[in-house]
């Protein structure tokens, strides 16, 4: 399965909380079992970052499952101060298996998970939500949209290299990628569920240095990593000197795309 570096998901999880849209947490909130505690499971949740945008929202008397395949950042989330009324124990599970199926929660969770996965498990997992009649909120599943300003020439080519990367195995089968948040969409419908999708894009500015040079790191290497039959790796070394010059002069910012996805069972 795919894994994360601590540092990055720590680079990322204030942009992460700007972008999540706060209207599908608000039409949420209504669908929540009014008994409590609340009963929330969190899959792949990292460094627990999910919780701590959501948790705000619900409520006193929370329980939390922080679900994840990386024992070592289950218990890195449990350094973090947890916030105030959440009860919070982690679970290291591999998901390529079904042992989620058993677990007993009132609503469940995802942030930055669906484009990792592959089609089928995504509808197996839909399907499980289905049948025990949960509410759903899958948030941050990019969409492809990826805009650096000010444009570069080679921008589309390099993008073109990256997605063909998107499409590829990160452990559970090959990626739907950009189509995955339509796709878990599209399978929690088919089982009569109301479901809402909202922008919720990463603004990452002039001044967000640090977190440019990430994501210019991480989208030259998978690019290059797919660029066969598309381009050449010289020229997306290139692409990526470019770019971090501009960096280093706060002349670059960057827009990248994501979708958030609620899904509401019928009434």
């Amino acid at each position: 399965m795919n894994t994360f570096a601590a540092h990055w998901l720590k680079r990322r999880e204030a942009f992460d909380h700007a972008a999540r849209s706060k209207a599908l947490v608000t039409a949420l909130l209504g669908a929540l079992p009014k008994a409590k505690p609340l009963r929330v499971a969190a899959f792949g949740a990292g460094l627990g970052s999910g919780m701590r945008f959501l948790a705000p929202h619900l409520g006193p008397d929370q329980r939390w499952t922080l679900i994840d395949n990386d024992l070592s950042l289950l218990r890195q989330a449990l350094t973090f101060e947890t916030p105030h009324g959440v009860a919070l124990k982690t679970l290291e599970m591999d998901l390529r298996e079904s042992d989620y199926r058993a677990l007993d929660v009132d609503l469940v969770t995802t942030q930055a998970l669906l484009d990792l996965v592959s089609a089928d498990w995504l509808v197996d997992f839909a399907d499980w939500i289905c049948d025990k009649n949960l509410p759903v909120l899958a948030a941050l599943t990019v969409d492809g949209r990826v805009n650096w300003h000010p444009p570069h020439p080679l921008d589309q080519t390099v993008q073109r290299c990256f997605r063909a990367h998107q499409l590829t195995d990160r452990g559970f089968g090959a990626s739907p990628g950009p189509m995955a948040a339509q796709a878990f969409a599209l399978a929690l419908s088919k089982r009569g569920y109301t479901v809402t999708m909202a922008r919720a894009d990463w603004k990452i500015g002039r001044q967000s240095s640090p977190m440019l040079t990430e994501m210019l790191t991480g989208t030259a290497l998978a690019a290059t990593e797919a660029c066969a039959g598309i381009t050449t790796a010289q020229s997306i070394a290139e692409w990526s000197q470019d770019r971090a010059a501009g960096i280093a002069k706060s002349e670059v910012s960057l827009c990248v795309g994501h979708l958030d996805v609620l899904g509401l069972p019928p009434s």
